[in-house]
Formats: structure tokens, C-alpha cells, sequence
């Protein structure tokens, strides 16, 4: 009776290993299934909205554009963006509408050369922009107006390619302008901004950023922007900051920037022939300009 016996159990024992075998399955299909609504769940969370934007007030003892000093009166900056994000690897595109406001002129009144001042409104500027990365590498081109009222909305053109390395420990970065459109531009209008940048959070809600940042004119757009006393290629300056910034809530951001400007060859000035913005004489004198400011945004 022993062979009969020994036969039975290894059936009963074949038959509950086959039960469990074939309940297996369905208990990982279901785990799976589980942890895909998860992820899927986590996908969507993390994916970016349709659009987006954001718009800002900047408020400066100065105003420095690509290291030149533009105004070194208190100034206003108005700014708003707006975003489209297309589908997955195609990237986004932005329009971004800027103006500064020389709070020192906020009187409106007609300028020598027929334009007006707009209560203090020097320059409007438009920037149409697509943007997408490769990996850690940010890529964007862009369409850029600058427009001047106090001359007559005259406009400068340009042309944009920038990229940007995003990285945990200096995240490097360069854009090159290229002018293709201003009524006595040079013929090779390129000027490269080159900057570093390193990023601190401080606590959940504060950041801290530093960043240094030159510019590059070549030798016909530096004796463009000298008023003929230049003819080589030259770096207008570095200008370095330390600015912070508080989430007061999701949507709402207030900050604060200290830089300091040094201006390597102060013959680089702003583009001879306009209206003049409020720059005192002492700056062909002196190298250094220390400005700052407070800034608020709010995102949406």
C-alpha cells in the first residue's frame, strides 16, 4: 500500500503546486496594473499644461543691457510671457513683451526726432521664441525687436541662438545675437552674451542665485557702439549678481538682486544718432556701476 500512498500525495502535492502557479499570474497582472495607474497617475501630474505664462515687475537702480549702461537712474521694467508647449520632444514656443520705463521722465512729451516718451517709456521689446532640449542641453532660436517711441519706434532686428547646459554644479550659457535690420547698423552686427550661473535653495520656499555674464561685440559692432574709437573685437564687461527669491506662494514670487558691474573698455556705450537714456558723464571716468533691485511675479 505504500506505492499507491506514496503516489497520491505527489498528485495532491503536483495539483497544489499547479493552483498556485496558474493564481500567480493574476496576482502579478494585478500588481502591475496597479503600479501602470500609479505612474501613469504620477505622468500626468508632472506633465506640462497646454499654456502657460507668467508676468513681472522689476524695479532697478539702473539699467545694463549686454554690459552697457543704458540708464543709471531708478527704472521700471514691465514684462509678460506666454507659452505654448507643444507635444512630447517637440518643445514650446513663447512671445515675450518687454518695456522699460525711466522713472526719473514719467512726464509724456514729444522728443527732438519726432517721437514721444510715453511717460517715461524709452523701449519696447518683442521676442517671439522656440525653444526644446536634448538631453541637458536647452536650445532655443528666436525673432527680437527692440523699439525705441522716444525716436520714432525705430527698430533694431535681430536674429537669436542660444543654448544652455543644465547641470547640478555651474550651468554655463551662451546666446548670440545677430542685428540684421537697424538704419545705420555695421554689416556684421553679432554681438555673443556668455554666462555661469549656480542656483542654492535655501529652505523649501528660498533660492538663491549667483551669476557672472560678458558679451562679446565684434570689432565693426564695438566701433559701432563707440562712436568710431574702437576697431577690434572687444568683451564690453563682466557683470556679476547674487539675487534671492521667495515663493510666497505657488503662483507669486518676490525677489531681490545686488550686481556689479565692471566695465572692462567703457568706450562700448549705447548706439550713437538716439534720444540719450539718463547716463551722467563720470561713467567715462569711472569702471565700476553697483546696481540693484526688487522684483515681483506672478505665474499662471
Amino acid at each position: 500500500m505504500k506505492k499507491p500512498m506514496i503516489a497520491f500525495g505527489v498528485m495532491v502535492a503536483a495539483a497544489a503546486c499547479l493552483a498556485q502557479a496558474e493564481e500567480a499570474p493574476v496576482q502579478d497582472v494585478a500588481a502591475k496594473a496597479e503600479t501602470e495607474a500609479v505612474e501613469t497617475s504620477e505622468a500626468e501630474d508632472e506633465a506640462s499644461p497646454l499654456f502657460e505664462g507668467s508676468v513681472g515687475l522689476n524695479i532697478k537702480s539702473a539699467y545694463v543691457s549686454h554690459n552697457r549702461i543704458i540708464s543709471d537712474t531708478p527704472v521700471a521694467q514691465y514684462d509678460l510671457w506666454l507659452q505654448f508647449n507643444l507635444p512630447e520632444y517637440f518643445g514650446w514656443i513663447g512671445v515675450d513683451v518687454w518695456a522699460n520705463q525711466e522713472l526719473n521722465k514719467r512726464h509724456s512729451m514729444r522728443s527732438r526726432n519726432g517721437g514721444k516718451q510715453l511717460g517715461g517709456i524709452g523701449e519696447f521689446d518683442y521676442e517671439i521664441v522656440y525653444g526644446n532640449s536634448v538631453g541637458p542641453v536647452n536650445l532655443t532660436a528666436s525673432h527680437l525687436w527692440y523699439t525705441y517711441p522716444r525716436t520714432g519706434w525705430s527698430s533694431q532686428n535681430f536674429w537669436t541662438l542660444g543654448a544652455e547646459y543644465e547641470n547640478e554644479i555651474v550651468v554655463p550659457s551662451v546666446k548670440l545675437y545677430w542685428e540684421y535690420y537697424h538704419h545705420n547698423k555695421p554689416d556684421d552686427a553679432l554681438m555673443i552674451d556668455l554666462a555661469l550661473s549656480r542656483s542654492f535653495k535655501l529652505t523649501e520656499q528660498l533660492s538663491l542665485k549667483l551669476v557672472t555674464k560678458t558679451t562679446l561685440y565684434t570689432a565693426k559692432y564695438a566701433k559701432h557702439f563707440s562712436h568710431d574709437r574702437m576697431n577690434n573685437a572687444v568683451f564690453g564687461g563682466w557683470d556679476n549678481g547674487i539675487a534671492l527669491s521667495y515663493a510666497l506662494t505657488d503662483h507669486i514670487t518676490l525677489g531681490a538682486s545686488l550686481n556689479y558691474l565692471y566695465k572692462i573698455d567703457d568706450r562700448v556705450r549705447h548706439c550713437p544718432g538716439w534720444d540719450p537714456y539718463s547716463v551722467g558723464s563720470e561713467h567715462g571716468r569711472h569702471r565700476g556701476l553697483l546696481y540693484g533691485g526688487l522684483s515681483a511675479s506672478l505665474s499662471f
